[in-house]
């Protein structure tokens, strides 16, 4: 599939799927890239023979139609009174999201212009960058919810496989809205889902949610809560949660989610589905408001529940040749000589998912039981508290991963939480700053 997805116009290039309909993981990966390596001559052929040969099959109404119905099957009954506002961020969602939300039983779904183009250039968002992860993509979009009287927004990349949603964060301040980060609608998703099957009485101890190292550990402790299983060791990258799915046995699996806007609920697909996301988001969104409450008071009750959660991505670009070798030097030193502490907590152990061995302060390494890959989690002092550090796939960066965690027995007001979890994340990243420019 040739698509630039969410990143700038110029990173247009190819997704490439397996035969389980996952994107290809290795040894497969590897071994396309060796047979594209060695191809010395491109053949010609001609296109209307190729089709009347059966090699090229043509993908017409018909497989949207099951793609569809697929998607409304994930559905569950409930109240539908909610007015949408809906970008496609100039991709193809409006082919996808839209249908499958008009099926599912919405009907007042505006969709904004500005994005509403297919456009390769993304010429009408901030940075030509069509990304949901990126809150400014929504400003344009907040304005249009106020004048219009929308209760919700979702946005989706241009290749429609990612969800972003804003809302109103109170039914008091009418002209108060958030943008969801991607953590937050993977809690949100994620109890919306377990509470629809279990109301359904198709929840069983049997099934499992997948989700990845990176992303908030309070999808974990929802999906315990409603005493299933979840899978949360995969690498970042919906390519490790599809091969968990099948591996796990996908007739038990009941949702998958990334803290990088991917979302997935059913077997039909074995990648994030960004139309399925938008369904799901505006029934609960819609149940919600029904309830006279705001998906801000949802996310609220979850963190009374399972403790106050905040998480922040930061990246560093180290861009070019020299960049790369600075990379590799960072990653050598959190290896070798992390930090002792951050923010005042002291580095009680260190994970390396490259050699597998988790090694306390002080102590002898031990062997860790994960997939291998090319990350480094700090874990501090206190509960809850850690830092993954890892080189991007894709980009010419470092990205961190910081957690913070307020246990519900230790949570007394969520304001406060909140401004003192705020102000550890501030003293993490800046210790982290630190350590970066001293390491390389």
């Amino acid at each position: 599939m040739v698509t630039a997805s969410h990143n700038p116009p110029s990173d247009n290039a190819v997704k490439v799927y397996w035969s389980t309909g996952g994107q290809v993981v290795p040894p497969h990966d590897a071994g396309i890239v060796e047979r594209v390596m060695n191809v010395t001559e491109i053949k010609r052929a001609d296109f209307q023979d190729a089709v009347s040969r059966g090699q090229i099959v043509l993908c017409k109404e018909e497989i949207d139609q099951a793609f569809i119905k697929n998607v409304v099957a994930q559905s569950t009954p409930g109240p539908r009174k909610l007015k949408i506002i809906y970008s496609p961020l100039h991709g193809v969602g409006e082919f996808a999201a839209v249908p499958a939300l008009w099926a599912a039983g919405f009907r007042d779904i505006d969709i904004y212009a500005p994005h509403r183009q297919p456009s390769g250039d993304f010429p009408n968002v901030p940075g030509n960058v069509s990304n949901p992860e990126n809150a400014a993509v929504f400003d344009g979009l907040v304005s249009r919810g106020l004048s219009a009287g929308a209760d919700l927004i979702l946005a989706t990349d241009p290749d429609c496989d990612r969800m972003g949603c804003a809302a109103p964060i109170s039914k008091i301040r009418k002209y108060a809205w958030g943008v969801f980060n991607g953590n937050q609608l993977s809690a949100l998703l994620t109890d919306y889902v377990c509470e629809s099957r279990k109301k359904a009485g198709t929840l069983t101890p049997d099934h499992f949610v997948v989700t990845t190292l990176v992303t908030t550990p309070l999808v974990r402790r929802i999906a315990t809560s409603y005493g299933i299983r979840a899978l949360d060791n995969a690498h970042v990258g919906f390519k490790w949660i599809a091969q968990q799915i099948d591996a796990a046995g996908a007739d038990r699996f009941l949702f998958g989610t990334e803290e990088s806007h991917g979302f997935l609920v059913g077997q039909y697909v074995r990648d994030k589905d960004g139309a399925a996301a938008c369904m799901l988001m505006a029934e609960l969104a819609a149940e919600v408001k029904a309830a006279g409450k705001t998906l801000m008071d949802r996310l609220e009750s979850l963190y009374w529940q399972h403790g106050y959660h905040a998480e922040r991505q930061i990246s560093i670009f180290m861009t070019g040749s020299a960049g790369m070798a600075r990379m590799q030097t960072l990653m050598t030193a959190f290896r070798t000589s992390p930090p002792q502490s951050l923010a005042g907590l002291r580095v009680k152990q260190i994970r390396d998912y490259l050699d597998l061995t988790t090694t306390p302060s002080g102590g002898a390494a031990q062997p860790l039981d994960a997939p291998r890959g090319d990350m480094v989690i700090l874990d501090l002092a206190e509960e809850g508290q850690y830092v993954a550090v890892r080189p991007s796939g894709t980009e010419p960066k470092v990205k961190f991963y910081l957690f913070t965690f307020v246990a519900p027995g230790q949570l007394k007001n969520l304001d406060d939480a909140r401004r003192e979890m705020d102000d550890r994340l501030n003293q993490i990243e800046a210790d982290l700053r630190k350590y970066v420019d001293a390491a390389c």
